[in-house]
């Protein structure tokens, strides 16, 4: 009976994300949630367009060195971690919800091996400019010359782990099926554990629950937490690329860290000040300026109309109008046809003539005469037209 609050609800996180009130679009899709409305592809959809109306490739670092600039307090920055082919970059393009592959992926292990940055909202007004940044995965490769490629990798994320001030958010992205911790995700922890970053946010998130039973699921999330409980009290979700599962939860959770910079907190203000504007002005709040009182024009739309008599002198009709007559001596609007048109209307009878053949009472005898003679006249006109030319010019 909930299937049909589904189209109200996606048009309303639809036109919640072009008003850029993403809060509120979350919320919609808590209250989906809450009530057991079914979510389905146009949900996320328009969440994901309304959180991330601009997004573009800043850079590909091979190096940290060669990363963009950084900027803490403006431009915060969540990164996705993961052993190889556990869906780092797919989740990316999930989240943006783009027709393309924005962020390239692939099957092949060890597809992703530079540091990605995507910049999002950097010319959207009223949405916080954030980065997200893809990583390379650790782990086997089974590639050729596996050992060379992947050396630098570990270095790599360590120094951004370390030195970009920026960084609010760590995704680690783990696959359910691998059942637990392998040892690239210990040595993922590890770096991060020594780059000794207390203030960043911490998250694993299970994916790939659409290729496996919820059991498989749940058992490697409970198994991840007994192991790290001694730990740190981590915190786990769940989320799919391909099916979109959990991704509103996601963009949850990064909306919470990007929005701790001043634009995004005037980002947060714009539901609060608009309602109290609402309260405030009644009605009239949604009378705003017109672009003509901007610009100190008139305005065509609001102009006064007024009755306009057709007795004036100036609709008076022409009575001295002369057409004149052509440079021929012919007078203008003489209704005569052309010299072909009034030989082919010569034999053309009126409809006149019609009715007054049909007022006159002809008797059988003469009927029958006046057909016989219309059959000769109609035989006579196709034997000259049948004939040659040659026959018909010289009367032959």
């Amino acid at each position: 009976r909930f299937l049909m609050l589904n189209e109200p609800f996606n048009q309303l996180i639809r036109w919640y994300g072009r008003a850029r009130l993403v809060p509120q679009a979350l919320r919609a899709c808590e209250i989906m949630n809450e009530l057991g409305i079914p979510r389905n592809d146009m949900t996320l959809h328009f969440l994901s367009r309304g959180c991330a109306q601009q997004f573009t490739c800043l850079k590909k670092a091979q190096r940290y060195t060669q990363a963009p600039k950084d900027l803490p307090g403006y431009r915060p920055e969540v990164v996705f971690i993961g052993r190889v082919n556990s869906g780092k970059s797919s989740m990316i393009n999930a989240l943006f919800s783009s027709l393309t592959k924005f962020a390239p992926a692939s099957k092949t292990r060890a597809f992703t091996r530079k540091l990605m940055f995507y910049e999002v909202n950097k010319e959207r007004a009223g949405l916080p400019h954030f980065m997200m940044v893809d990583t390379p995965g650790l782990g086997c490769a089974d590639i050729e010359r596996a050992a060379k490629i992947t050396r630098d990798w570990p270095e790599l994320i360590y120094d951004y782990l370390r030195n970009r001030e920026a960084l609010k958010h760590v995704f680690h992205l783990v696959d359910a099926r691998n059942h637990k911790l392998l040892p690239g995700d210990k040595q993922l922890l590890h770096l991060l554990a020594k780059a000794q970053r207390r203030s960043v946010r911490y998250t694993i998130v299970i994916t790939k629950i659409d290729v496996c039973k919820r059991a498989v699921a749940n058992s490697t999330a409970k198994r991840i937490k007994e192991e790290l409980a001694p730990y740190c009290d981590v915190d786990i979700m769940f989320a799919s690329a391909r099916s979109l599962r959990g991704v509103d939860h996601l963009w949850s959770k990064i909306w919470q860290s990007v929005t701790e910079t001043p634009r995004g907190r005037r980002h947060k203000d714009i539901a609060r000040k608009e309602l109290e504007r609402l309260r405030t002005m009644g009605p009239e709040a949604t009378k705003g300026p017109q672009l003509s009182d901007l610009l100190e024009i008139p305005d065509y739309r609001n102009a006064p109309r007024e009755a306009v008599s057709f007795d004036g002198e100036e609709w008076a009709e022409d009575t001295d109008y002369d057409p004149g007559e052509t440079a021929d001596g012919e007078k203008y609007f003489d209704d005569k046809w052309g010299e072909d048109l009034n030989e082919e209307s010569e034999g053309e009878s009126s409809v006149a003539d019609f009715q007054a053949m049909e007022d006159e009472d002809f008797s059988d005898e003469e009927l029958e005469r006046r057909w016989e003679s219309f059959d000769e006249e109609w035989e006579e006109s196709e034997t000259v037209s049948k004939a040659p030319a040659s026959q018909r010019d010289f009367g032959a």
